[in-house]
């Protein structure tokens, strides 16, 4: 295997594990709905963590993820969205202005325009995080400069960029939850953020857990331990196949039938 990757992990069978994937990856392969499959390919082979320059830019990625979160419906997330709602209720996602805000307010004077998001409580953590990003902008000087020092890396390329991968994270992570920002303090959450904007990872949600138990990354979908197992395992398989581990990721989400990935391909896929 390229550039030294083990051949077992915590008692874990790499070579057989890859086998797995390569299967899986066939089996979508064949199932393939197009034009619609390569675009969301080309979507994300072309996310990059330099495209967000400011906190408030980060803020509004950070309520976006919040409101798909904890099965909302997406469709309907995404109208919000794209009407610009948010944007009007939460002020442009100004951090002071957002962090002055009384989350009771936003619920008595908008709910009925953004309840499609589930949760009042959900109003609460976006404006926590607004809070939070002061808190880092004391310390710190911003969220983006914070990210940039954490050496957490583009892509990788070895195990050697894994290893920097997890130690940037897990500075990362101690930041959050010192400044104790909602959602994103978690490891899955906080996971989510970065896949989204583009670094090497993958979101080790419910779906993709089951298919990681499934062919042997884990024994259970459960545990802090077994998320971040799976995450590496991934970024270990995308080092050997040369892919971004946000694609081994889209691959995963449609072996596991995951509602929203299931546009992909076709409906025999699943017979």
């Amino acid at each position: 295997m390229a550039n030294r990757i083990v051949d077992v992990i915590e008692g874990k069978n790499l070579k057989k594990i890859f086998l797995d994937i390569d299967s899986i990856i066939r089996k979508v392969d064949s199932a393939r709905k197009e034009p619609e499959f390569s675009k969301e390919i080309e979507v994300r082979n072309q996310k990059n963590p330099d495209i967000i320059t400011d906190d408030a830019g980060i803020l509004r990625l950070f309520a976006s993820l919040i409101a798909f979160s904890q099965n909302a419906p997406s469709d309907k997330v995404e109208a919000l969205l794209q009407k610009g709602i948010f944007d009007n209720v939460f002020h442009n996602f100004e951090i002071r202005r957002v962090s002055q805000i009384n989350p009771q307010d936003i619920i008595n004077k908008h709910w009925d325009d953004i309840k499609v998001i589930r949760f009042k409580k959900k109003v609460s953590s976006i404006v926590g995080c607004a809070k939070s990003f002061e808190s880092i902008e004391a310390k710190y000087g911003s969220f983006v400069t914070l990210l940039k020092k954490s050496d957490i890396p583009k892509c990788v390329k070895s195990e050697t960029d894994v290893d920097r991968f997890w130690n940037g994270f897990n500075n990362l992570k101690d930041i959050m939850e010192d400044v104790e920002m909602p959602f994103f303090r978690s490891s899955t959450s906080l996971l989510h953020f970065l896949l989204h904007i583009g670094f090497p990872c993958i979101k080790p949600d419910l779906i993709v857990m089951r298919v990681a138990k499934e062919i042997g990354i884990v024994d259970s979908e459960k545990g802090e331990g077994n998320l971040l197992r799976t995450v590496k395992v991934i970024q270990l398989y995308s080092i050997d196949k040369d892919i971004k581990p946000s694609i081994v990721d889209l691959y995963l989400l449609i072996h596991g039938g995951q509602k929203w990935a299931m546009q992909f391909v076709t409906p025999s896929f699943y017979k």
